[in-house]
């Protein structure tokens, strides 16, 4: 699972192929057929003031063991507040 958090105003969205490069998920089994994924950014302070604010997407890139993959480019929301 490949997770990346991308300002709403940036266009256009991050495209599956794009996503290779990104830092991957920690995924561990919930069930049968689900898994339950975190995903933590690490950023300083100065970082963190420097982020755009407002609304946020999530994408999202999951790849099966058969070799399956599904890309959603706007999977989740949140918003950076100020």
């Amino acid at each position: 699972m490949k997770v990346l958090a991308w300002p709403a105003n940036l266009a256009p969205a991050p495209k599956a192929e794009e996503m290779t490069y990104v830092e991957p998920a920690a995924c561990e089994p919930s069930g049968a057929d689900t898994a339950r994924c975190t995903y933590t950014v690490k950023i300083t302070a100065a970082e963190a003031a420097d982020s755009p604010k407002g609304a946020w997407h999530v994408a999202v890139l999951a790849s099966a063991k058969d070799g399956g993959r599904t890309f959603v480019p706007e999977a989740a929301d949140f918003t950076v507040g100020g």
